[in-house]
């Protein structure tokens, strides 16, 4: 399989992220419907809210419709993680953009579902610190550097990473040198 023929042949076009905001958000349109009902039970006018918010319910409900879509969504890629790994027996030494053209999902959700799955205590693995292959069955232990820095949310360009003993994108203290963190799997 060459990887230039199968490079843009994704299939999951949905995201994979937490759905906790999204039940946030429906939490208080509902918390805002029960307080209209409260408000028009007690005849309390409070920007009129008494009138209007218990149509609040209906968004509500979709809102909490599409947590619930995120969570089954979100479920179903771990599972197509698991199997695929689950294929390879858990072990062996894996480029992660081979297994990500194998399921059909881009190499960057590929590796949020598998430090999700890793932090859930489902899968062990790490990267190799020269390839940057994913080694599966190997267990890491993050340890934290002291003068390790969280980056911002958003990176334009590679942080340099020149001189320091640890990863600059998860704070991994490196033991020794290489190319790639052994905990995320970014390039140093």
């Amino acid at each position: 399989m060459s990887e230039d023929k199968y490079r843009h042949r994704y299939y999951y076009k949905e995201s994979y992220e937490a759905a906790i905001g999204t039940f946030a958000v429906a939490i208080v349109f509902l918390f805002v419907a029960i307080l209209s009902l409260f408000f028009l039970r007690f005849g309390i006018s409070f920007i009129g809210l008494a009138g209007w918010g218990y149509w609040l319910f209906i968004p509500a409900f979709f809102i909490f419709l599409g947590g619930f879509e995120q969570l089954y969504r979100n479920y179903k890629y771990k599972q197509v993680v698991k199997n695929a790994v689950a294929q390879r027996n858990f072990q062996g030494t894996y480029k992660l953009e081979h297994i990500a053209l194998e399921i059909g999902m881009k190499p960057s959700i590929l590796l949020r579902v598998l430090l999700d799955l890793r932090n859930q205590g489902f899968l062990k693995y790490s990267f190799d610190p020269d390839s940057g292959q994913i080694i599966l069955g190997q267990p890491i232990k993050y340890t934290p550097a002291t003068e390790y820095v969280p980056p911002p949310k958003k990176i334009d360009e590679a942080l340099p990473s020149e001189g320091k003993n640890f990863c600059v994108y998860c704070g991994q203290k490196l033991e020794s040198s290489g190319n790639f963190c052994p905990n995320c799997g970014s390039r140093l």
